[in-house]
């Protein structure tokens, strides 16, 4: 399978980025993506000592969750292309020593080494990069031999119908009335404040820009195939699977045992 090369960006793409971290942690509000960021932290099997690539890191959201789980020793280079999001990436996280952010783009080379980390994770990034094939070379080039990789992304006929109903749902099972009623409450805020503005920039930007083909959501067979395409350039195993109410996949993959050329 050939990889996916999208047409070129629009100038003021960065600065759409920077105007939707604005409104980005609204999601976080949802209780299907942090199952989402918690099938993603379980998926990459973490040790003590290793070494972590967050790549497309946003607001930190992931760093931000899993500082409050019981997660080993390691240490986090977290990477985004988006000043704004690395700047309240930053303020969420400054009391967590083990994690760097740094500014980069996915889209080109990174600045990093060889074989520098043992595990990468990007969460809903996919769709939006311009050459998924470069990029995946990219990231198996800094991944060590046997690393650990996972990837998120959503469906391609993506409801936002399921994770309210699936995240009501968990409402329900929380335990004690009050305790019901806030959650209830703070759902209600977050989408009446910053859900408008993030449903707004996704349904007027991100998907007008998917019907003109500057970003794109596989399928499964498409996920599958650009899995497989890699395993000559150092793919070894993969597995696709769902989250996040059944509207995002996660897909994990290891690197061959042996490296890749540059």
């Amino acid at each position: 399978m050939e990889g996916r090369t999208a047409v070129a960006a629009e100038p003021a793409r960065d600065e759409f980025w920077d105007l939707y971290s604005r409104y980005y942690d609204c999601v976080y509000q949802l209780m299907p993506y942090r199952k989402l960021l918690w099938d993603a932290y379980q998926a990459l099997d973490l040790k003590p000592g290793v070494r972590v690539l967050d790549a497309g890191c946003g607001t930190g959201n992931f760093e931000h969750f899993i500082a409050e789980k019981n997660h080993p020793p390691i240490e986090i280079d977290a990477v985004d292309f988006s000043p704004a999001m690395l700047d309240r990436a930053r303020d969420k996280c400054s009391g967590l020593p083990h994690v760097t952010f740094g500014e980069a783009n996915l889209n080109g080379r990174l600045p990093f080494e060889d074989a520098t980390f043992d595990r990468i994770v990007s969460i809903n990034v996919l769709y939006a990069l311009e050459d998924w094939d470069r990029t995946m070379s990219e990231l198996l080039r800094v991944l060590r031999p046997e690393g650990r990789m996972v990837l998120t992304s959503s469906l391609p006929a993506f409801k936002f119908g399921p994770l309210m109903a699936d995240h009501l749902h968990r409402i329900g099972n929380i335990w004690g009335t009050r305790r019901k009623a806030q959650a209830l409450f703070d759902t209600a805020k977050v989408v009446a404040t910053s859900g408008v503005g993030s449903a707004a920039l996704n349904v007027f930007v991100i998907n007008r820009r998917e019907t003109q083909g500057q970003y794109y959501s596989p399928d499964r067979a498409t996920l599958r195939g650009f899995l497989e395409s890699h395993v000559v350039n150092g793919v070894d195993t993969y597995d696709i699977g769902l989250s996040m109410a059944d509207q995002n996949f996660l897909a994990t993959a290891t690197k061959a045992c042996v490296g890749i050329a540059s």
